[in-house]
């Protein structure tokens, strides 16, 4: 965003602009809140369908213990994460845990970040812009996927959007001398919750000094409006950091967590141009990049074009480049998903290409590439909300075998239940699914636990050795295992449950489960 006479802090709205027909303010509402209302419905439908995994299993562990509980864990592990597992403690305190009230959280946040999209491609260039950046921004494969994912993203992406609409409304205001300064404030507080929220938010906060440094750059462009937005940005980014240095000190004591993520290399490249916004959507990444590098393009033509690239580019460079050029000098930083917050900076460029169509095909124009756009996605949110759709867990599946199963048994039954690893995550065993989906296994004896999670100060519980289960089973009716299918750990306990007289009546395998009932 430039900030000069010919920006869109103060520039008349001419015919170049291109952006139709400005609402009034009875009217202004309409387009956020329909949209924003539409794309939280993509988000939300069957998001209870697949199953909870290894991530989403870590909030609910999390925020269902007692806040002392949360208190110790973060201490040792995920303190990044503390200020989202708070939130979510009150929210389950509130409406209780299921997979369905996990994710709604996340698929309301992303109808409001794309409502405030809608507004901030409106304010930047024109109504049309606002309105094809929130659809294009909804039917992301990036985006469908946090809005049915129970952490931190889409609030992440809500945050980015809500500072990054904020700094430009304070510029604007601060460029006109009109009172401005609540605006700066409201932009302290949510770049502060920002960080705090997902810390990889600061990136932000420097790309925002990027934007309003540009025109310092020219001397054209350096008017005392300029200066005074800089100064201003200056001070909101001391006052927003300052309490975030030392959360972020102590979070990278426990950057170990993060010792999955992948080295710099060739495949960086697809991360970047494909699984950042279009998620295992190749298809649609060439759709995407194809028409966002044609709107940056055309966006130069224009002053309100230039200014949406002034802040849409250095909201999602800035972030970008920095973890990767941090990752090639430090531990590995960057992920994908990591960098999802500015997915609407590539639907904003998009809308910009559509909207440069002449005006009489204007609406057609629209209407075409929103079909595009739905075709080219769809896959995505069908396969995104199937039973094995994240991380192959099928983790209901299982638990839903074992109510069936049970359900079966004579009364009085006693069954006890040894869980084996999780396949993928050795920090964590099978118990994880009983913590995700508990209807399955109530009444049922857990022989093998020693300190449950929330206990301790770690994030999973502790249990006893599985070469132990046929001396801790005592006598129970029905055994069960619950185990990965690599590491195969069926061998350990079928001895030690031989031992004390149990043989494996069947055995199913459910994606990376295996689950084994055990009889006398």
């Amino acid at each position: 965003m430039t900030v000069d006479s010919t920006s869109t802090v103060t520039a008349p709205r001419t015919e170049a602009d291109r952006g139709g027909r400005m609402p009034t303010p009875r009217t202004a509402w309409r387009a956020p809140v329909l949209v924003g209302l539409f794309a939280a419905v993509v988000s939300v439908t069957l998001s209870w369908v697949p199953s909870v995994w290894y991530d989403e299993a870590a909030t609910v562990v999390s925020a269902t213990r007692s806040w002392a509980a949360l208190g110790r864990e973060v201490q040792h592990v995920d303190l990044v994460h503390a200020t989202f597992y708070s939130f979510m403690h009150v929210w389950f305190d509130v409406v209780g845990y299921s997979p369905f009230t996990l994710r709604l959280p996340s698929a309301i946040a992303v109808g409001v970040a794309v409502g405030l999209t809608v507004v901030l491609g409106r304010i930047l260039v024109g109504p049309r812009v606002g309105v094809l950046a929130g659809v294009f921004t909804a039917l992301l494969p990036r985006v469908t996927w946090m809005g049915a994912e129970g952490r931190s993203f889409a609030f992440a992406m809500l945050l980015a959007v809500a500072a990054t609409l904020l700094l430009v409304v304070a510029a604007r205001r601060t460029g006109t001398s009109a009172r401005a300064w609540p605006w700066w404030a409201a932009y302290v507080a949510v770049s502060a919750l920002g960080g705090a929220v997902f810390l990889y938010l600061v990136l932000v906060i420097l790309g925002h000094g990027v934007t309003v440094a540009l025109p310092l750059v020219r001397r054209r462009t350096r008017t005392r409006a300029a200066v005074r937005v800089a100064v201003c940005w200056v001070g909101a980014a001391v006052l927003a950091l300052a309490p975030l240095l030392p959360f972020a000190r102590a979070a990278s004591a426990q950057s170990a967590q993060i010792d999955w993520i992948r080295h710099i290399s060739a495949h960086t490249v697809e991360e970047v141009l494909v699984t950042q916004f279009s998620y295992e959507n190749t298809g649609f990444a060439v759709f995407m990049c194809t028409l966002a590098i044609a709107g940056a393009l055309l966006a130069l033509r224009t002053p309100r074009g230039r200014a949406l690239l002034a802040v849409a580019l250095p909201w999602v460079a800035v972030p970008t480049i920095g973890l990767i050029l941090a990752s090639l000098v430090t531990d590995p930083l960057y992920s994908p998903r990591y960098a999802s917050f500015a997915a609407p900076t590539a639907a904003l460029c998009m809308a910009v290409a559509v909207d440069a169509v002449p005006r009489r095909f204007a609406r057609p124009a629209s209407i075409v590439a929103v079909a595009l756009a739905v075709a080219l996605t769809a896959g995505s949110w069908v396969a995104q909300r199937t039973v094995t759709a994240k991380d192959d867990s099928a983790w209901n599946a299982v638990a839903a075998l074992i109510r069936h199963e049970r359900a079966r048994e004579p009364a009085g039954t006693t069954d006890a239940v040894v869980f084996g690893p999780v396949q993928r995550h050795p920090k964590a065993t099978s118990r994880i699914i009983a913590e995700t989906y508990p209807g399955a296994f109530v009444g049922t004896r857990d022989p093998l636990l020693g300190t449950p999670a929330g206990s301790g100060d770690t994030l999973w519980e502790t249990q006893r050795p599985l070469s132990e289960a046929g001396r801790a089973v005592s006598g129970a009716d029905v055994v069960w295992l619950l185990t990965a299918v690599s590491p195969d750990e069926r061998g350990t306990v079928s001895r030690s449950l031989a031992a004390a007289g149990y043989h494996p009546e069947h055995t199913w395998t459910i994606a990376r489960t295996r689950v084994v009932r055990y009889t006398r």
